[in-house]
């Protein structure tokens, strides 16, 4: 059950899903993944019935990088600005991942890259497009003791193909805001509008995050931050609606990594929007 405390009951996010995971399925450093997946999601800018199928084969060149790759069929029944349409789409993702981060949840040094593409086919539409992101996120320790961390990331994404916007599922166009990207900004709330204020998602994207990551005492920890993002229908961003938030979190470090809380606000909040909103969550916030 996802955004709770964002939004009422009805409006939640709901998800359920089997996984199987085998590890040396084609020798020692591959493993053989597959699940299945349903959810109900209710952002603002749409609502999605989804269940996804999917199974691939990730392969650990070294103990710092990993290809993945594998086969999607996902069925979905979506009410968006374009009205409710219904979507089966197959797809084959493709992703390359390198990690030197010293700790997953916490890291202090290294860097994590990632390159991705989905090649997809609509096939109530006919429609072929592409989707291909990439994200580079950096970690720097200041001093013997490793209380002042520098942290930030980038990232960007474009869609390639779909002649309308439409032939594109809403859950597969690109949105930012929230605790994962731009603090500041709701859920999903960074998007292209139509002529009356409604969301319709984008083509392409780019985000980035500032943090430094302050250790007062061996447990609680400060973390002032900037992120800036923006969203465009169009296959290259246009950088016309740049959106940026600020603000401040508390970190306090546990066994399983540090629990988050962040406050922060937005210069350019959207009309009827708050310019304040808070986030809670376990781990770094990248």
């Amino acid at each position: 059950v996802n955004r709770i405390g964002e939004s009422d009951i009805g409006d939640l996010d709901y998800s359920t899903a089997i996984l199987f995971s085998k590890p040396g399925a084609f020798g020692p450093a591959t493993t053989f993944n597959a699940s299945l997946k349903a959810s109900i999601v209710d952002p603002d800018a749409y609502k999605a019935f989804t269940t996804t199928a999917a199974a691939g084969v990730s392969v650990e060149l070294s103990d710092r990088d990993t290809v993945s790759a594998g086969g999607e069929v996902a069925w979905s029944n979506i009410e968006d600005v374009f009205g409710k349409n219904k979507y089966l789409t197959v797809s084959l993702p493709i992703e390359y991942v390198r990690d030197t981060r010293t700790d997953k949840l916490n890291p202090t040094e290294g860097y994590r890259f990632l390159i991705n593409a989905k090649p997809s086919y609509e096939t109530y539409r006919g429609t072929f497009f592409s989707s291909f992101e990439g994200a580079i996120t950096g970690y720097q320790a200041l001093g013997a003791e490793e209380r002042f961390v520098l942290a930030g990331k980038l990232s960007a994404g474009t869609i390639i193909g779909g002649s309308e916007l439409a032939d594109i599922p809403a859950t597969r166009r690109f949105f930012l805001g929230g605790g994962g990207t731009v603090r500041g900004y709701g859920y999903q709330e960074i998007s292209p509008r139509n002529g009356k204020g409604k969301l319709l998602g984008g083509r392409s994207y780019v985000s980035a995050s500032a943090e430094a990551r302050i250790g007062i005492t061996e447990t609680i920890g400060l973390v002032p931050f900037l992120d800036v993002g923006t969203v465009s229908t169009d296959e290259v961003p246009d950088f016309k609606d740049i959106r940026a938030g600020a603000g401040i979190g508390l970190r306090y470090a546990t066994p399983f990594g540090p629990l988050r809380l962040d406050v922060a606000v937005s210069p350019q909040k959207y009309d009827g929007r708050t310019s304040f909103r808070v986030y809670a969550g376990l781990g770094q916030s990248f």
